[in-house]
């Protein structure tokens, strides 16, 4: 039978407003003790999979110095106080794009890495949206918007030729699943668009 291990002790190695570095000692179901484990603390998630009246998906690109590379995906943020998960990412894809969107659905939310990061990444799509505000970039922040149409995208995921990270990758299944899978008349454009990109690969 499994059952969640019993931490002895737990002290923080590091704290910032970024991430929690913390180190347990624990006990498993079986007795085995894990001495250190090491837990990184962050925020939940939020990844935004924002189209256009036209069908276009709102990508963004800008350097991501983990990776060392400047990259594609989706406007994407962190929960601040007091956030749900629909003011934060409404305010991600304001500040990332300067986009508003006349409709949101919530289209799901997984772990990160349940491993060693205790936070959750929640998925939402955004449909009539329209670029025209004002972007707000955090100071490090440098970002392009590129617009691309449904199909190109879905096309690029399914034949490799757009890398983008996973749980962004996820995030855009996870919105194929769901328009799919409804008969919401909103969302049959975009149903059929993703068809096509699926039909076509």
């Amino acid at each position: 039978m499994l059952t969640k291990w019993t931490v002895e002790s737990s002290g923080y190695h590091y704290k910032d407003r970024f991430i929690n570095h913390r180190i347990d000692r624990c006990v498993t179901g079986q007795g085995v003790v894990v001495d250190p484990y090491h837990v990184i603390e962050v925020k939940d998630w939020v990844n935004a999979v924002a189209v256009t009246a036209d069908l276009e998906i709102l990508l963004i690109r800008e350097y991501r110095h983990g990776g060392g590379e400047i990259t594609t995906g989706l406007p994407s943020g962190t929960f601040d106080p007091g956030d749900d998960g629909i003011s934060c990412v409404q305010r991600e894809l304001r500040e990332e794009t300067g986009a508003e969107a006349s409709a949101w659905y919530p289209i799901g939310r997984v772990f990160a890495n349940p491993a060693i990061l205790t936070n959750k990444v929640h998925f939402f799509l955004a449909i009539g949206a329209a670029l025209g505000g004002k972007t707000h970039f955090d100071d490090n922040e440098e970002i392009e918007t590129c617009p691309m149409p449904v199909t190109e995208v879905y096309r690029g995921l399914l034949d490799g030729t757009l890398v983008v990270q996973a749980l962004h990758l996820a995030s855009l299944y996870a919105a194929a699943a769901y328009v799919r899978g409804t008969n919401d008349p909103a969302l049959i454009p975009l149903r059929d668009a993703i068809q096509r990109a699926y039909d076509n690969s």
